[in-house]
């Protein structure tokens, strides 16, 4: 093994690997950081930023403050209905 695969080898964590991680993870408000492993060495990190879009936000803001949310599941070959009811201020 080269130094390359020995800092990023998953049965030997090291401070590099580790700081691979961490850089991804930073300032990410929404989204998810994925690490692919091949053989006990990290192959790939992949970053995905989520950018979050106003007219989603407002429209849940202008939603009524209590509400309930309804889900049909089948259970044992049966719908039932399951309900809960929602917060503005969750």
């Amino acid at each position: 093994m080269d130094q390359t695969d020995q800092d990023f080898s998953t049965q030997n964590i090291t401070p590099q690997l580790i700081g691979q991680i961490v850089d991804a993870l930073k300032n990410k408000a929404f989204g998810s950081v994925e690490i692919y492993i091949q053989n006990y060495k990290v192959t790939q990190i992949t970053e995905r930023t989520i950018t979050k879009v106003a007219s989603l936000v407002e429209s849940r803001r202008a939603s009524p403050q209590n509400s309930r949310k309804t889900l049909t599941v089948k259970h044992n070959g049966q719908d039932q209905e399951l309900a809960q009811e929602v917060t503005g201020d969750r």
